[in-house]
């Protein structure tokens, strides 16, 4: 490809040029009095170049992996919800949004630990409630975690019988 370019365009796209750069290093000087306000919690700015390293990935920090909490919290919530909520139970969405939680996971656990441990009830679609506010009396070790089955043994090999 040959480029026939004149002194007197080869003088604007130099002007062009330094006048980009100038409102690039603007904008992250903005970028950065923006993150300094916010405390450092901005995301990314925005970058003119895309700086690759050898291998063809962006440069850059690796993902952050979201924080997981501890075991059973999730049904500590959940139990403390539908104990709160009492005879009328509560809808999973309202559920989800009072606990800060993504209603897929309160179905997953509703339709397996829940139904496993026997504590919940489902009233109509997507609403719950715990059955110890039905008067079924329930003894706390019922309202504690399930333990895990006992891992059953290897089994041995078939015996081969000889003709």
């Amino acid at each position: 490809m040959s480029l026939n370019l004149s002194a007197s365009s080869l003088r604007s796209l130099l002007a062009l040029t330094e006048k980009r750069e100038k409102l690039v290093a603007e904008v992250q000087e903005i970028e950065s009095k923006i993150s300094a306000a916010l405390g450092g919690n901005s995301s990314a700015g925005i970058t003119t170049k895309s700086h690759k390293t050898g291998n063809g990935r962006k440069a850059g920090r690796p993902a952050k992996s979201a924080k997981r909490g501890k075991r059973g919290a999730l049904k500590n919530l959940i139990l403390a919800s539908l104990k709160e909520a009492g005879d009328a139970g509560i809808a999973v969405k309202h559920l989800a949004a009072k606990l800060a939680v993504k209603p897929q996971n309160i179905h997953v656990w509703l339709h397996t630990t829940g139904k496993k441990s026997g504590l919940t009830e489902a009233l109509g679609k997507g609403v719950y409630r715990l059955k110890t506010s039905l008067g079924v009396e329930a003894d706390q070790k019922a309202l504690e975690a399930p333990k895990p089955k006992a891992a059953k043994p290897a089994r041995k090999g078939r015996s081969k019988k000889t003709a």
